[in-house]
């Protein structure tokens, strides 16, 4: 018989996600739930989703993105610069403007619990995603590589936004001493015809907490604002043209 969700089987996703749900508590800009549960070796285990509403733009259709990590058994770091993400944009929702991100920060929450699992990602998780998602989606993890590492497949606006961002990053941070970029192949990446594009970022799993956190989420947040702009300007191109 299934057993409920045990506490003993998801202390390690609490301690990540507390201050998220505390965060949905008091903002009116973020949303927490439980997308969905299913059972492994006869323990019932959730896949939490918390939902991002920046302000609205005038003249500016809604983009919905999704963000998804922690699909590596043990990888609790790469929930956490997710996590971190969302309490940036909520400090500074402007780099948000028009967006709707569903973010999955555990997509894999038996590796999560058990590092020595050989369970997989919860892949009907991660396809509902893609479809709730429709202009791109964003995977974050960590490597066993020195660098940052940045794949994409995408549109002009999505490769553009990640170039100009990883320029950025560049600049503002010697930390990195340059980012290492490789194409993932498409074999690598979930499936969703209907999405424009689709960027991977792997960070070093040697990093500190801190370092993976602020330097991982800093990239993604001047992605945001690189994309949005790029798009922007997109559209007034296409708008100039009829």
């Amino acid at each position: 018989m299934n057993r409920t969700l045990d506490p003993k089987h998801r202390a390690a996703m609490r301690r990540l996600v507390l201050g998220a749900v505390e965060h949905c508590e008091i903002s009116r800009h973020l949303i927490g739930s439980i997308a969905q549960t299913f059972t492994h070796d006869g323990v019932k285990y959730g896949i939490p989703a918390f939902t991002f509403f920046g302000p609205q733009e005038n003249d500016v259709e809604t983009r919905f993105v999704g963000l998804m990590a922690g699909r590596r058994a043990g990888d609790g770091l790469s929930a956490e610069v997710t996590l971190q993400l969302m309490e940036r944009l909520l400090l500074q929702p402007g780099f948000a403007a028009g967006l709707w991100l569903r973010t999955l920060p555990i997509i894999n929450p038996v590796g999560l619990e058990d590092p020595e699992s050989l369970a997989p990602a919860y892949e009907p998780a991660v396809l509902r995603l893609n479809l709730e998602c429709p202009d791109g989606v964003i995977e974050v993890s960590s490597t066993r590589r020195k660098r940052l590492v940045i794949g994409m497949r995408s549109d002009w606006s999505g490769r553009g936004g990640a170039l100009a961002a990883a320029d950025d990053m560049n600049r503002l941070s010697a930390e990195l001493g340059g980012i290492e970029r490789e194409e993932i192949p498409p074999t690598q990446l979930p499936y969703n015809a209907r999405s424009p594009w689709h960027l991977y970022l792997g960070f070093p799993e040697t990093w500190s907490s801190n370092q993976a956190t602020h330097l991982a989420s800093q990239y993604l947040l001047c992605f945001f604002r690189r994309w949005r702009e790029l798009s922007l300007t997109e559209q007034s191109r296409a708008s100039g043209r009829h």
